[in-house]
């Protein structure tokens, strides 16, 4: 790997030598980042999974329900019994850190399925529908919460890997090298300084 081009001065040993020092903490503190990502990336896993698989369910159920509302009441009854059903509460957003990475807090609004119509209008299969319904949409606000979270911290853990391997393999050994050749320089140069003075001292006699 070739070598920075500085001049092989005392002044620039110690200072290549502070930035060598630098850029290993660096490393070392990019190194734990990336492993506190990672487990909390796998914790998150795990919950994304068992959150997908419950959503998958919920909404089988309810399209289940909601065909067989279809075919009770007709597309044209289930039309005009939508324009009774209850709107959706607002949602809010928070904020957390994670090593520097801001992923969501959906607060997840307390979803419930209210009858708007009288209870001859429609038969079982649509409240249960319904219902069914809004567990899901509370569900997916909590997958949508999680995946956001995992994608933000696997875009930053890549991040931090290739900042750790660009200085592991590059910036590092480039300093290590450099600092290497001026030690070796000004090490020739006393020594070259002390030849000198002996020739001197020798001449003198």
């Amino acid at each position: 790997m070739e070598r920075l081009r500085v001049s092989p001065t005392k002044s620039s040993l110690i200072r290549l030598r502070d930035e060598l020092a630098f850029a290993r903490e660096g490393r070392d503190l990019l190194s734990q980042k990336r492993e506190v990502l990672v487990m909390e990336l796998l914790r998150l896993q795990d919950d994304a999974q068992k959150a997908r698989d419950e959503l998958d369910e919920l909404l089988a159920k309810a399209f289940r329900a909601f065909a067989e509302a279809t075919v009770r009441n007709g597309f044209d009854g289930m039309g005009r019994l939508a324009l009774a059903s209850p709107s959706l509460p607002e949602i809010k957003i928070h904020e957390r850190s994670v090593m520097g990475v801001v992923v969501p807090i959906v607060d997840k609004p307390r979803v419930e399925w209210q009858v708007r119509y009288g209870l001859a209008a429609a038969p079982l299969s649509v409240d249960r529908a319904g219902r069914l319904l809004f567990e899901a949409i509370a569900k997916l606000l909590e997958v949508a919460e999680i995946e956001t979270a995992i994608y933000r911290l696997a875009a930053e853990t890549r991040k931090t890997l290739r900042r750790e391997r660009a200085l592991e393999n590059l910036f590092i050994p480039q300093y290590q090298q450099t600092v290497k050749f001026i030690q070796e320089s000004l090490e020739e140069k006393e020594r070259e300084n002390f030849y000198q003075m002996k020739l001197l001292k020798g001449k003198k006699r």
